[in-house]
């Protein structure tokens, strides 16, 4: 079920975007503008292909927030910058922007800030930037994945947990298993707190209804020569294929 309010959505994003870019283009970079900028672009971008079906509306969003958060991060040190708040990194990974993804994964804090995130989140991100974008090795990927097994209570299953085995061990139906979970988890999350009314329509009408983080992994999950499946729940197949795209550190400027 789609929501009414997709094109007031997009048009509110849009305006908001139209308002902000400028600033941030003039001024020194401030992280929460920054934030609010990369999270316009992906929900405008949503928006648009939730109208019109097409993945170029979707994905030329999606490159402009990696690029806005690949700029920010290369502007401010590494005490300012928290590695699990992701979303520009898979927002670069799901579009195909290798550049702004490997960019984002240099410059991130390679230590956790227990203060101002989950130490499983960190890990869960740090793994994916060291190990599938920067290339680490084997070795230092097992060790991230030991750490974070230590941190995640044995009896607590974690989906995150078992997509990175399955990439680690190159495992597509493990792969396939552990994806779909994920998306389930997502698709549960966003329509629970929608009917308890703890996430507003406007929210769950675009990050309810596809799955950004989803599309990265499928995405890393080719890159390493899986066999996987050509759509997944909230990943339709039309968005998982980016369209060709002129990829642009500056594209973010242009709103």
């Amino acid at each position: 079920m789609r929501s009414r309010f997709v094109p007031v959505i997009a048009a509110n994003a849009d305006v908001d975007l139209t308002r902000l870019v400028p600033m941030l283009v003039q001024g020194p970079p401030v992280g929460w503008a920054f934030a609010r900028a990369c999270r316009g672009y992906r929900i405008r971008g949503g928006a648009g292909f939730l109208l019109s079906a097409k993945a170029r509306d979707l994905h030329v969003d999606l490159h402009r927030s990696g690029a806005a958060h690949a700029f920010y991060v290369s502007q401010v040190p590494e005490h300012e910058q928290v590695t699990s708040r992701a979303a520009p990194f898979f927002d670069a990974l799901a579009c195909g922007d290798d550049a702004s993804a490997r960019s984002i994964a240099r410059h991130a804090p390679t230590q956790a800030k227990p203060d101002r995130e989950h130490v499983d989140d960190f890990l869960y991100v740090h793994l994916l930037m060291r190990h599938c974008v920067l290339g680490g090795s084997r070795d230092e990927a097992l060790d991230i994945l030991t750490r974070w097994e230590d941190v995640v209570a044995e009896e607590s299953a974690s989906a995150r947990l078992d997509v990175c085995r399955a990439l680690l061990a190159g495992n597509a139906v493990s792969f396939h298993t552990a994806l779909l979970a994920m998306a389930e988890e997502h698709r549960a999350f966003y329509d629970l707190g929608f009917q308890k009314s703890r996430i507003p329509e406007e929210t769950w009408a675009i990050e309810g209804c596809l799955f950004i983080e989803g599309m990265a992994l499928w995405r890393l999950a080719r890159a390493a020569r899986l066999d996987v499946a050509e759509d997944y729940p909230l990943m339709p197949s039309l968005a998982l294929r980016p369209p060709k795209l002129s990829y642009s550190p500056d594209a973010w400027r242009t709103p």
